[in-house]
């Protein structure tokens, strides 16, 4: 069976028991009450210490654009075109990220839940994953 791995430690952690999306971890400072994406050692406004915080798996849509790069010297695609987009989410914090889904699927202001997007696969065949954020679906 094919096991969903983190791309790279850190940025976030993968969905478990207790929650069925992925969440993202960033940092809180108590001095300045203010949340931060990704990680942060100390508090870029006080320089104070900060604590690692899981934040919310659910955001709106602040913007979005589509990415679609050529080879140099030609007119065929590098890769494949995707959207990304910039997340708001309730601790006050803007993430941006990929964007699931095909150009026209979003929208500024709709609602926006994390995911996960396979990025590579490792040796023994398991999906490497790094996060994404998608439009929220009715059930979600």
């Amino acid at each position: 069976m094919v096991e969903r791995k983190l791309l790279e430690e850190g940025y976030f952690v993968m969905p478990d028991a207790a929650h069925r999306r992925p969440r993202l971890v960033g940092s809180y400072s108590a001095q300045a009450d203010e949340h931060f994406f990704p990680r942060r050692k100390r508090c870029p406004i006080t320089f104070g210490p900060v604590e690692d915080r899981l934040l919310s798996d659910e955001g709106v849509l602040y913007s979005w654009t589509w990415i679609e790069n050529m080879r140099y010297g030609t007119m065929a695609s590098a890769g494949e075109p995707h959207g990304v987009g910039q997340v708001d989410l309730p601790e006050g914090v803007r993430v941006q990220a990929r964007l699931l889904g095909s150009k026209g699927d979003w929208e500024i202001g709709m609602p926006m839940v994390l995911d996960l997007l396979a990025v590579t696969t490792d040796q023994a065949g398991d999906e490497l994953c790094t996060y994404a954020f998608r439009p929220k679906k009715e059930g979600d």
